[in-house]
């Protein structure tokens, strides 16, 4: 299999996550930096995560999105793309650099505060294999029967997705790897739609839709105007707010399917003129049992019980 070019997110907005109520009793990780600042014994978390994707077949070269002040004294085997801001601007970053460097191959995102061991990439990178062609790929995890398996990652929010064919109702947890084809994504709408879930993350389901709603309507009513005025259809609005208002809807009701998220997704994220169509596919939220890609580090106690 040919390797996928890989950016690990390291910036930072320095604004702390919200842990809710399921967290009691729990510390929130006083860090900005958690690649470089978390450690696992002497070695700092990223470091380790460069080790596991380099012995991985799948993955590389790797590239650091976060400010170079503080990744640069590390001495990893890694570009750094010197950036320092929003999820979004980070993200922005990201992918420029990797349009620049990559052209239009897929680009493979990973949270930085994630620790995933070669195994693990390997398996991600055949099930996304199995997928292609796709624009979006963006792994969920299964919730293990056992809520004692996460360990102090086990206050973790959750939802409830139904497979395709009638199948009984699946618990995940969200993944943290992403694989994009970026030319053919609207990316103004997911700058603007990432900063919003991130703003929101760990929030219920019912807040994140009226923040999200209430912050992007009046630009894309505005951006709808502009298309009218090129004598193109104005859809982005009706687009972009059917299709989030399905997600929370069928999520809050619990009747919400995969192929019907997959679809939702598409229809807010993907552009549909013939650029992006030649890329081929839609987007893909395959589940997969990796627990580590779910086990991103919010807290004190979940730094102390990292291992490889």
């Amino acid at each position: 299999m040919e390797r996928i070019p890989i950016t690990i997110m390291a910036g930072s907005d320095h604004v702390p996550g919200h842990l809710p109520e399921s967290s009691s009793g729990l510390h929130s990780l006083s860090t900005f930096y958690k690649g470089a600042e978390v450690k696992v014994g002497n070695a700092p978390l990223i470091a380790l995560l460069i080790e596991q994707i380099e012995k991985s077949g799948g993955f590389g070269p790797v590239v650091i999105a976060g400010p170079a002040g503080i990744y640069k004294t590390l001495g990893l085997n890694a570009t750094i793309v010197d950036t320092n801001g929003s999820i979004a601007t980070n993200l922005k970053a990201a992918l420029d650099h990797h349009r620049e460097s990559y052209g239009s191959t897929p680009i493979a995102l990973l949270a930085y505060d994630v620790l995933l061991n070669s195994e693990d990439l390997d398996e991600l990178r055949r099930c996304y294999q199995k997928d292609k062609p796709c624009a979006v790929w963006v792994p969920f995890v299964r919730k293990p029967e056992n809520s004692e398996e996460l360990g102090a990652f086990g206050w973790k929010p959750t939802y409830s997705l139904l497979p395709a064919g009638g199948e009984a109702p699946v618990n995940i947890l969200p993944g943290h790897l992403a694989i994009l084809q970026p030319e053919a994504m609207r990316l103004p709408i997911l700058y603007e739609l990432l900063n919003l879930a991130y703003q929101t993350r760990n929030h219920p389901v019912a807040t994140r839709k009226k923040v999200m709603i209430r912050s992007v309507i009046g630009k894309l009513l505005l951006d709808d105007l502009r298309a009218l005025r090129s004598l193109h259809a104005p859809r982005l609005t009706v687009s972009v707010i059917a299709n989030g208002l399905r997600i929370a809807n069928h999520l809050r009701k619990g009747d919400l399917t995969i192929p019907e998220l997959e679809d939702a997704i598409g229809g807010i994220f993907l552009r549909h003129d013939s650029q992006s169509k030649q890329s081929g596919g839609g987007v893909r939220h395959p589940i997969v049992d990796i627990l580590r890609l779910a086990e991103d580090i919010d807290t004190q106690e979940e730094a102390a019980n990292l291992n490889v």
